[in-house]
Order: structure tokens, then C-alpha cells, then sequence
């Protein structure tokens, strides 16, 4: 017991010398600051953003600016047109119950034709229980009623004088009433097969139009057309997507009770298609000044068929959402995705720490092994594993890196290990030469004479006089590694489930124009030189504390 108090105090006194001259050299302290500052953007990255670095894409319009650009006067680089994201709607599920009067449906105004009733149904919905329920109904026999529509609306201020890079929308219905059944033929797009099946027509045909206004100019554009409306019969229990030839109309039915759009997008709406060829609908709708606006959705009824019985259409809304992306998004902007730069940045620290690190210490682990090894026991070992050594030294660095991930696959722990097997060689021939100068000293013959073995001597003597040079070697082995990792990267041999550094520059290279966003392109690179400075500034301390000869230099 007191033999390992006795080491424990000898380690703590070791300990502590090291510590107090460690913290006495400026480029150990350094080195030091900035690796802790890139290990808490490293732990902290679930905690300093709620984003992730791939999947969290449509956060901004695409290729977004930072937002603190705006504060800046252009003489600076400041862009002050340039436009932020809005909410429109503040509760598109419907999930509190709307009061409803003769104009207002909470925060929608509305405008109805007769014979048009509006109320909130609890118990319905798409996403959550609560929806509209709009509804039509003819109880006179012998007359038609003709169209009627139902107008509701959201009006908004954009308060930005630069235009937004795109609008995106949403609209959940079901539509229910009195029908005819008629059969159809039906394309089943998962069975790839053409078959026969009953739909219900109505007879009150529901249709939906998206309406955007300028209600400063009173300019207006119908956005997004829903086609005729339909129901088939079984597909609430067997869901499935089919395509439905209507009167020669051909349409694509999602066979659920609740239809849900997600194809109110400016980029890619019918609009692009019609209203603006080769223009970006967002910023042909919008004007470039603050100004008022209108968003809503028109439902017509189109009582036109059978005045011989009394029919009705009851259409069931939800889920109407409309937002505004803007061309500026947080600290560091957006990639072409809209994913948050800032967020790929943080979580690209642990990446090159992971990789970094880990592939060090394999390396130096297997050149201490090999070099411990071919310097002790000499003879044929030591020719036939530096001759290895020296095949693996001419060796191309990096062309042999790209084939042998292209192969492997680009998963970061491969790249791990191919910087690990290949990176050990310079050290194994420092430490083998260091092996041959100790091996000859007196206290290893000494160790021999008492009947040591060739394991003990290595380890219990050997290695301790070897381990200044494992520690200095390690610091710096990681920066090469972090900068093998972002080169392949870069060069687009990146893991695609991992968010690094390197393939953060390797997507600026393939968007038109995103090399001259600096905000892009600079964080990764000063980030990949910075941690990679630290290292080389820790190994040169620790080379300084640990070498005799150095320190006594100072």
C-alpha cells in the first residue's frame, strides 16, 4: 500500500512540474486556448443549435446571406435589401378553436356566397383534431344554384425593401356530399398496372384555387389550381397513389381521406410553369419596398348538375400555412439547401477532432510498435520491417488515399483507419533510432545481467525513455490528418451522413456564384488552419517542456 502511495505522490510531483512550465510557455497556452475553444463548439453543438447539419434543409430561401448583413452600410459589405423569413399564418392546424363572426374566422377574414355555411369542427382534422367545415347544400328541387364560392383570407405586412428568394404553402381537405358512382379506369403507380374501379363524382364539384395580391396595387395571381375533386371508394383502409382519367383530364389521386398538398412551393408550383417563364415567381410577386399583402384560398361550389334532387358538398380545411423565406438566415447564412452554415460548422468541429485524433493515435501506436520492435531486436526483423517502411514512404500520400476510400467507401471510420495504417512510418524510424542509441546504454545491460527478459526491457525501460517523442509525434500527426480528411473532402469523397469542413468547401465549389460568399467559404478554411495551428503550437511546447536541451535554451 505504501509502494503506490509512493508512486501516486512521485506521478502527482511529475505532474505538477510538468504543469509549471507548461503554463509558462506561450505556445503551449496558445495552442492550448484554441483547442478548448474548438472542444466546447464541438460538445456544445446539440446545445448552441436546434438545426441538423443535413437534414434541417428549407431553412431560408437557399443560399442565404447572414442576417447581420443588413446593419451593415454597403461601403462595408453590408447588404441592406436583403430580406428575412416570415410566418404568416400563427396557428395553421387550427389547434384553438377560431371565433367566428360575419367577416373574421380568427385571424382569417372571410367573404361567402349565399347557401355557403362555415363552422369549427372539434373532432376532425388532418395533423391535429380541429378543422374547418364549409359546406354547401340545395334542399330545392327543380333549380340550379350555379356557382358559389367562399373566400378566406390572411392579410400581412412584408416590412423588408429587398424581395424574399421564395413562398412555400400548405393546404390539408377532405371532401364529403352527395354523389354518383361511375367507373374508371385506374393507373396503380406502386403495382405499375392499369385496372377498373368506382369513383364517386359529385355533384357539387369542389374547387380550390390559392389566390396571392398585392392589395397595394390590387394585383392578383391565382398560384395554385386543385383539380377536380373525387373520392374512390376503399382507400381509407388501403391507402395507395393512383393516376384517375376524368373526362379526359388525367389526375394523380393520394388515395386518403385527407388530401394534403405540399406543392404550393414557388419553385416548383404550376406558377413557374405558367405565370413567370424563367423568372423567380417570389420576386416578381413581391415589389421591391415594404408593402401589404394577401394571402387565401377560394372554394366554389359548382352546383351545375341533376336540379331534380337536393344535393350538398361539405369540404373539411386544414393545415393552411403559408411562409416567406427570406435571402438572409442567422450568423453564417445558408447553403444551397437552406441548411445553416452555422450549424455544419459545429457540428464539422467534431468531425475533424474525431478524425483527427483518432487517426493519430492509431498511427503512433503502430509506429512505437514497429519501432520499438525493428530497433531492439535488429537482425533480419529490423530489415524486413524498414524496408516495408521505406515501400510505404514513396508511396503517393493522397492519390492512394482517394483510391483506397473510392473502394472502401467513404465512411469516416475508414478514413480513420487508412490515416492510421498509413501514417505511421516517419515515426517508427525516429523511434527506432532513438531504440538504438538506448538500447546500447548501461542500464539496459545492467537489466540483462540481473536475467531481464527482451518484453521487460522494452516495456519497462525502453518505452519510458521513448514516450517525450510519442507525445510531441501525436500533437503533431493530427493537423496532417485534419487536412487529409478536408482534401478528400473537398475533392467530394466526403461520408454523406457527416457534416466536416472539407464538405462544406466541396458544396460552395458546385453552387453558381457561392465561391464570392466569403461568409461560406472562409469559416471552414480559417477553422481547418486554426485547429491545425493549435496542434503544431502544442507539439512544439510540449517538445520545449519535455527536451532538456530545448528548455534550457529558453
Amino acid at each position: 500500500m505504501s509502494a503506490s502511495k509512493e508512486k501516486a505522490k512521485f506521478a502527482a510531483i511529475r505532474l505538477k512540474r510538468f504543469l509549471n512550465i507548461f503554463l509558462r510557455n506561450t505556445k503551449g497556452i496558445a495552442g492550448l486556448a484554441i483547442l478548448i475553444i474548438f472542444l466546447v463548439m464541438a460538445a456544445g453543438a446539440p446545445f448552441l443549435t436546434p438545426y441538423d447539419p443535413i437534414l434541417s434543409e428549407g431553412l431560408a430561401g437557399g443560399t442565404a446571406a447572414p442576417t447581420w448583413l443588413r446593419y451593415f452600410p454597403p461601403a462595408l459589405g453590408g447588404q441592406p435589401d436583403l430580406s428575412e423569413n416570415m410566418w404568416v399564418v400563427n396557428d395553421p392546424g387550427f389547434k384553438n378553436p377560431p371565433a367566428i363572426n360575419s367577416s373574421m374566422i380568427g385571424e382569417w377574414g372571410y367573404t361567402k356566397s349565399p347557401n355557403i355555411t362555415i363552422q369549427f369542427d372539434p373532432n376532425e382534422g388532418a395533423s391535429t383534431p380541429g378543422c374547418l367545415d364549409i359546406a354547401f347544400e340545395r334542399n330545392e328541387v327543380g333549380k340550379l344554384y350555379g356557382d358559389h364560392s367562399i373566400y378566406i383570407y390572411k392579410d400581412y405586412d412584408f416590412p423588408y425593401s429587398g424581395m424574399p428568394k421564395k413562398f412555400q404553402g400548405r393546404i390539408a381537405f377532405f371532401v364529403n356530399g352527395t354523389g354518383y358512382l361511375r367507373t374508371q379506369r385506374l393507373w396503380n403507380e406502386t403495382g405499375s398496372n392499369w385496372y377498373y374501379a368506382n369513383i364517386t363524382l359529385f355533384y357539387v364539384p369542389v374547387r380550390i384555387n390559392v389566390i396571392f395580391e398585392q392589395v397595394d396595387t390590387g394585383q392578383k395571381w391565382t398560384i395554385w389550381p386543385v383539380p377536380q375533386i373525387f373520392y374512390v371508394p376503399g382507400f381509407m383502409d388501403n391507402p395507395e397513389t393512383v393516376s384517375i382519367e376524368v373526362d379526359g383530364t388525367v389526375y394523380r389521386y393520394i388515395g386518403y381521406w385527407w388530401i394534403v398538398s405540399s406543392d404550393l412551393d414557388s419553385f416548383n408550383a404550376p406558377i413557374c410553369q405558367g405565370l413567370f417563364r424563367g423568372v423567380n415567381p417570389a420576386q416578381a410577386m413581391f415589389t421591391k419596398k415594404p408593402g401589404k399583402y394577401r394571402y387565401g384560398v377560394e372554394i366554389t361550389f359548382q352546383d351545375e348538375k341533376d336540379k331534380n334532387k337536393p344535393v350538398y358538398s361539405t369540404i373539411y380545411i386544414d393545415d393552411i400555412d403559408f411562409k416567406i423565406l427570406g435571402t438572409s438566415w442567422g450568423l453564417m447564412g445558408t447553403d444551397t439547401y437552406g441548411r445553416d452554415l452555422f450549424t455544419q460548422l459545429l457540428y464539422g468541429t467534431s468531425i475533424s477532432l474525431y478524425v483527427g485524433v483518432l487517426s493519430a493515435v492509431l498511427a503512433i501506436v503502430i509506429g512505437l510498435i514497429v519501432g520499438l520492435v525493428a530497433g531492439y531486436l535488429g537482425g533480419i526483423v529490423d530489415e524486413v520491417l524498414m524496408r516495408f517502411n521505406d515501400m510505404l514512404l514513396v508511396l503517393p500520400g493522397l492519390p492512394l488515399l482517394i483510391v483506397l476510400v473510392a473502394v472502401l467507401g467513404t465512411k469516416i471510420e475508414n478514413l480513420i483507419i487508412l490515416l492510421g495504417l498509413l501514417g505511421w512510418n516517419g515515426f517508427a524510424r525516429v523511434v527506432r533510432s532513438q531504440v538504438l542509441s538506448i538500447k546500447e546504454r548501461p542500464f539496459i545491460e545492467a537489466a540483462k545481467a540481473v536475467g531481464a527478459g527482451k518484453g521487460y526491457i522494452i516495456i519497462r525501460h525502453i518505452v519510458p525513455n521513448v514516450m517525450s517523442l510519442t507525445y510531441v509525434s501525436l500533437a503533431t500527426t493530427v493537423p496532417g490528418n485534419v487536412m487529409a480528411e478536408a482534401a478528400l473532402s473537398f475533392l467530394g469523397f466526403y461520408d454523406p451522413y457527416r457534416m466536416s469542413w472539407g464538405r462544406m468547401l466541396y458544396d460552395v465549389q458546385f453552387r453558381a456564384g457561392a465561391i464570392q460568399n466569403w461568409w461560406w467559404v472562409v469559416p471552414p478554411g480559417l477553422c481547418i488552419a486554426l485547429l491545425a495551428i493549435s496542434f503544431v503550437l502544442l507539439g512544439y511546447a510540449l517538445d520545449e517542456v519535455l527536451n532538456p536541451k530545448l528548455r534550457m535554451r529558453r
